[in-house]
C-alpha cells in the first residue's frame, strides 16, 4: 500500500471518527468459508443448487436470459440471449479468464455471478464481479451468497482489487457490496443506454484488499492508543 493510500486512510479515520465497528463487520463478512460445489442452500423457501458453470448449463442460461425484464438486459456485457455468446462465455471460463457460479432451482437457472478479468497486463490485479438474478429470487439472500462466494474465488485467484458496476437505482445490490467493504469510486452520468434509448447513471464500486486491510489496522491501533492509560 502506497504512502498516499495510507495517508488517505488516516485522514478518513481522523476526520470521521472511529470506523472500527463498520470495518470489523465488513472484515467478518469477507471471511467466506470455502465450500465444495455444488452446494445446496435454502432461499425464500426454495432449494437452490449453486455450482460452477459448465457446458451443460448452456440451454438453461439462454432460457434465463431470454426471460429477464428489459431493464436487466442493460447489465449484460455479452448478449447471452444469443447461443454464440453463451458459448464464448463458457469458453472464457474453461480458459481460466472467468470464474462463474450458477444458481439453479430444479432445472431452472435463477442467477449467476462471475469474476471477470480483462486479460490486460496492466490490470491483471483487478477483476470485476458481476451478478444477475431472476426477479423472483431477489431480496431473498441469494445475491448476497453469490457475491460472497465470488469474492472468495477472486481472492483465491490472487486478485488485489475487485470492482462492481451497477445503475444507481440498484439499491439492494449496492448494500450487498457495501457489506463486504466496497466503496463508491465514481458515478458516471448517462453512461449506459437501454434498448429503448433511455440513459442511466452508472455507479462504480471498488474494494482494494490491501487498502482495506490497512484501514482496519489503523482503526484498531487508534482504538488501542485511545484506551491506553496516559502518564500523569
Amino acid at each position: 500500500m502506497g504512502l498516499r493510500s495510507v495517508g488517505e486512510a488516516l485522514v478518513q479515520l481522523l476526520s470521521g471518527g472511529s470506523e472500527l465497528p463498520r470495518l470489523e463487520a465488513q472484515a467478518a463478512a469477507q471471511q467466506v468459508p470455502e465450500v465444495e460445489f455444488p452446494m445446496q442452500v435454502a432461499v425464500g423457501g426454495h432449494e437452490v443448487t449453486i455450482g460452477l458453470i459448465d457446458r451443460s448449463d448452456r440451454d438453461g442460461i439462454l432460457a434465463f436470459a431470454r426471460a429477464l425484464p428489459e431493464h436487466d438486459l442493460l447489465f449484460l456485457r455479452r448478449d447471452i440471449t444469443q447461443p454464440e455468446n453463451v458459448d464464448e462465455w463458457i469458453s472464457d471460463v474453461e480458459a481460466g479468464r472467468y470464474a462463474s457460479l450458477i444458481a439453479r432451482a430444479g432445472d431452472r437457472v435463477v442467477g449467476y455471478a462471475t469474476v471477470a478479468s480483462d486479460g490486460m497486463t496492466w490490470t491483471r490485479h483487478v477483476a470485476e464481479l458481476r451478478l444477475l438474478l431472476a426477479p423472483d429470487y431477489r431480496g431473498e439472500g441469494l445475491g448476497r451468497l453469490l457475491i460472497a462466494q465470488s469474492f472468495r474465488m477472486a481472492r483465491d485467484r490472487g486478485i488485489r482489487k475487485i470492482i462492481a458496476q451497477m445503475t444507481t437505482d440498484q439499491k439492494a445490490a449496492i448494500r450487498s457490496f457495501e457489506r463486504l467493504g466496497f466503496e463508491r469510486e465514481a458515478i458516471l452520468h448517462n453512461q449506459v443506454i437501454d434498448r429503448a434509448g433511455a440513459l442511466h447513471d452508472l455507479q462504480i464500486m471498488g474494494l482494494d484488499l490491501e487498502r482495506f486491510r490497512m484501514k482496519l489496522l489503523i482503526a484498531r491501533n487508534a482504538l488501542e492508543a485511545s484506551a491506553a492509560p496516559t502518564s500523569p
